[in-house]
């Protein structure tokens, strides 16, 4: 059975994936009609490229590019901040984003391995406001077994769309990401200045590991 933390690392892989064909990007934002279309479009072609593999250092990259033109990453960021976001000053907030970022991709990236042959079907979408939508779909197990429930929220960037949250079986991978950053901003108890000393320990600690 795929549990919600199995199902967790297939969400964000689902959408990296597509990124091992470039050339078929332009293609899909185009493509991209309404929020289901986008999801769908997303899915399924990165579907179909989940079985390559790359070096680890050109799947970061890979990630990356994705999250910064199909993630709304400034609205992320502010969001797993929460109050801390008015309190910190520019030059924290600056970092936070470039560390923030770095820490999902590190976190993502490596997760590539982990697919096994699920699928993602859309089931339907509703309106959240004039530019928000959610698209609720679910990943489907090669074997069969129970699916796993996800809903993407979408905004409406211009003519394309972008992700803000992806809630897996009801859980909020955002708000997951803030309650863990509130406490970790509580214990350390020097605000987003040590946030960013503890995400960037982290990042250093994970480096060493690989090496």
């Amino acid at each position: 059975m795929l549990s919600r933390r199995a199902a967790l690392p297939l969400v964000p892989m689902l959408a990296a994936a597509l990124l091992l064909m470039p050339s078929i990007r332009p293609a899909i934002a185009g493509s991209a009609q309404s929020p289901e279309g986008f999801i769908s479009s997303l899915a399924a072609e990165a579907i179909q490229t989940l079985s390559t593999h790359a070096p680890a250092a050109e799947r970061e990259q890979r990630f990356k590019t994705m999250l910064t033109e199909d993630f709304d990453m400034p609205r992320i960021s502010r969001f797993v901040l929460g109050r801390y976001w008015l309190s910190a000053s520019d030059q924290e907030k600056k970092e936070f984003q470039r560390l923030f970022e770095e820490y999902v991709v590190r976190a993502y990236a490596t997760r590539f391995s982990e697919y096994s042959g699920q699928t993602v079907k859309v089931t339907g979408s509703r309106t959240e406001g004039q530019d928000d939508a959610v698209v609720s779909s679910q990943i489907l197990q090669p074997q069969g077994g129970p699916p796993v429930k996800v809903d993407w929220v979408v905004k409406r960037s211009g003519d394309d769309y972008r992700i803000t949250d992806v809630s897996v079986e009801g859980i909020s991978m955002a708000l997951t990401q803030k309650q863990e950053f509130a406490a970790v901003i509580e214990r350390t108890g020097d605000g987003v200045a040590g946030l960013n000393k503890a995400i960037q320990d982290k990042l250093g600690a994970t480096s060493m590991a690989q090496q």
